[in-house]
């Protein structure tokens, strides 16, 4: 008989017998200790590996989707801003009007001649789902026969919002001049101050009495409608009157500054803010009689019109209108 061992992960032995002038193999195979070794994953190391799976979907399911509201956005405004530039175009054309007016925060009637046919006509357009103007006061943007603004309300450039409503800290701003330009951007740009000096050369081809007159600051904050800057206002019976010094004031988007609004009542009385969710004003409520100071800030970069209301507990309100610009 004849024994040969064979070292592999698995342990064979070969045994050779003659038996009756007849070979016999007989094969055994075992299982070595390094091979019991190799047993694969255990319970703990299972359970390892799912959590981290998860983490990774979960990770790129939240971006996805933050992805995904922000392509509606984007889509929602290029649609609008592509029909306010031929809404612009068509009044030019017709030698007329045309306008681009905001029915609800999600839909806005396109009033133009769409069918070259010289009668402008009125079309509905909604925003994607979840998308929304957020400012008080809705877009109503006309166009007159040489592609400028007639929109009331604003003494030169209408500035409005688009936001989804699951994330309305990364708003698109959309911003129309007197001009009818239409500007859609997160960020205006800041023109640069240009130095100058009065000093001119005297020759032939120059007068050099000509003065340049001004100031060397350039103020890029697009304009707003600020009538009520400045000028007070007030709601409510005698017994119960509230007043503001400024019926509208204004303030940087994004934390850049702030502003106040001096609140007094004719009886003493508790008076709460009510603003929306861009906005915050300090202090939110308090006691006010001869007059008190709210400060106000703005919390991220929607721009335009919003409003905060001022309540007192004996049943007086007024609006104060808050310009955030740039």
């Amino acid at each position: 008989m004849v024994v040969a061992k064979v070292k592999s992960p698995r342990s064979i032995d070969l045994v050779l017998e003659n038996i009756g002038g007849v070979m016999s193999i007989d094969i055994k195979i075992g299982i070595t200790k390094e091979r019991r070794r190799e047993r694969g994953f255990g319970l703990t190391e299972l359970v390892i590996a799912v959590a981290i799976i998860g983490a990774i979907a979960t990770v790129a399911l939240i971006n996805f989707r933050s992805a995904k509201e922000s392509i509606r956005v984007q889509n929602s405004v290029r649609q609008l801003a592509s029909y306010m530039e031929k809404a612009r175009i068509d009044a030019v054309r017709r030698h007329g009007e045309s306008s681009v007016k905001f029915t609800s925060p999600t839909s806005y009637t396109v009033n133009m001649d769409f069918s070259n046919t010289g009668v402008p006509t009125d079309r509905i357009f909604n925003l994607e789902t979840g998308v929304q103007v957020p400012n008080s006061e809705l877009p109503n943007v006309k166009f007159n026969w040489r592609g400028r603004t007639v929109t009331p309300g604003s003494s030169c450039v209408t500035t409005f919002a688009v936001i989804n409503t699951s994330n309305p800290s990364e708003p698109l701003n959309i911003d129309v001049s007197g001009s009818g330009d239409v500007t859609v951007e997160s960020k205006q740009p800041t023109l640069p101050n240009v130095p100058y000096n009065n000093t001119i050369p005297a020759s032939s081809a120059v007068r050099s009495t000509t003065v340049v007159s001004g100031t060397e600051a350039v103020d890029s904050t697009p304009c707003l409608d600020v009538s009520g800057q400045g000028v007070g206002g007030e709601a409510g019976p005698p017994q119960c009157t509230i007043h503001v010094a400024s019926t509208s004031v204004s303030v940087k988007k994004n934390g850049g500054g702030s502003t106040s609004v001096l609140v007094s009542m004719s009886v003493s009385s508790g008076v709460v803010a009510s603003y929306p969710s861009n906005l915050t004003v300090t202090p939110a409520s308090q006691t006010v009689s001869t007059g008190s100071s709210f400060l106000i800030n703005s919390n991220n970069n929607q721009r335009g019109p919003f409003n905060v209301t001022f309540s007192s507990q004996c049943g007086s309100t007024i609006i104060v209108k808050v310009n955030v610009t740039n």
